[in-house]
């Protein structure tokens, strides 16, 4: 029989299982003396009884701010539906003339569907996993207020400002505002042709890109970020990542064109603890862009 490694009193009175030899609950060893009030250093295993290692709990993690774990998941979502943006392109590739025609609109409107599946994905998964099974309080998910709004709209504004002005300098600077520039095109991305690529661009511009790209980078990544490192280094970390991720589709020039916003974005959801008004703010900077298209410097 195992003895008793503490001497005992008439004063003990234990409050919790009486003093004994329990499994030890942080797997040191096989068993652990529990005194009635507390885990002991005195441990039984292979070796017999003593104090082999100090009873010490594993360091618990203590979030910095509010959040839900997911980074791992995002970056899965990401690859995912990149991948499945590419297989849009190489089926239409294989099954079409031969060459890729990157305005074709429905070439553009089935990437960008596959592209958001994944990132949607991730959101949802995150959740589930992770959080309460609800976008609202896990993400700040909601109808926008009227300040929503107006934080939205002024933000939208603020932000296009710094690339508009590096836009309007380069047409000055090559051609002026009298024919189509080639730079234009490669800070707005490319110009939409005919009736349904202009309409599948002012939905995916306007609609579709903020609600789905704030749930996933101001949403879910900002929030990992912000349980881990805390509020003001989640804002930027996730502008870095959210520009980059941009790259493929707006090319080199993006992470200078859309960091300020990207910005912008991160501190209204940090400001507000919504979605809304960053949302309102990417709508609205993207309706700039968008309108930008409209003139023929810009194309």
């Amino acid at each position: 029989m195992i003895s008793d490694p503490l001497p005992r009193t008439q004063l003990w009175r234990p409050i919790g299982p009486p003093p004994g030899w329990y499994a030890d609950p942080w797997r040191l060893s096989w068993w652990r003396w529990w005194d009635g009030y507390q885990w002991t250093p005195y441990l039984y295993g292979h070796y017999g009884a003593g104090p082999v290692v100090p009873a010490s709990a594993p360091v618990e993690f203590v979030p910095k701010g509010p959040g839900i774990k997911g980074g791992g998941i995002a970056g899965i979502g990401i690859g995912i539906g990149f991948v499945a943006s590419l297989a849009v392109a190489i089926g239409y590739l294989a099954a079409g003339p031969g060459h890729l025609d990157a305005h074709n609109p429905w070439v553009m409107l089935w990437s960008q569907l596959a592209l958001w599946a994944g990132f949607l994905g991730a959101v949802v998964v995150a959740s589930w996993r992770n959080g309460t099974r609800s976008l609202g309080r896990d993400y700040g998910l909601c109808w926008p207020k009227f300040h929503d709004v107006t934080a939205g709209i002024t933000g939208g504004f603020l932000g296009r400002v710094p690339s508009t002005i590096v836009l309007v300098l380069i047409v000055l600077a090559t051609t002026g505002f009298n024919s189509p520039n080639a730079a234009g095109r490669e800070i707005n991305g490319t110009t939409p042709e005919g009736t349904a690529g202009w309409v599948i661009t002012v939905l995916f511009l306007v609609v579709g890109a903020p609600v789905v790209e704030e749930l996933l980078f101001r949403g879910l990544i900002q929030g990992a970020f912000t349980r881990r490192l805390g509020a003001t280094p989640a804002i930027f970390v996730t502008a870095l990542i959210f520009c980059f991720a941009h790259v493929l589709n707006e090319g080199p020039v993006a992470p200078y064109v859309l960091f300020p916003p990207a910005l912008i974005l991160g501190y209204l959801k940090h400001r507000s603890g919504r979605l809304a008004p960053g949302m309102v703010a990417h709508a609205t900077f993207n309706g700039l862009a968008f309108a930008l298209l409209l003139v023929p410097a810009f194309r």
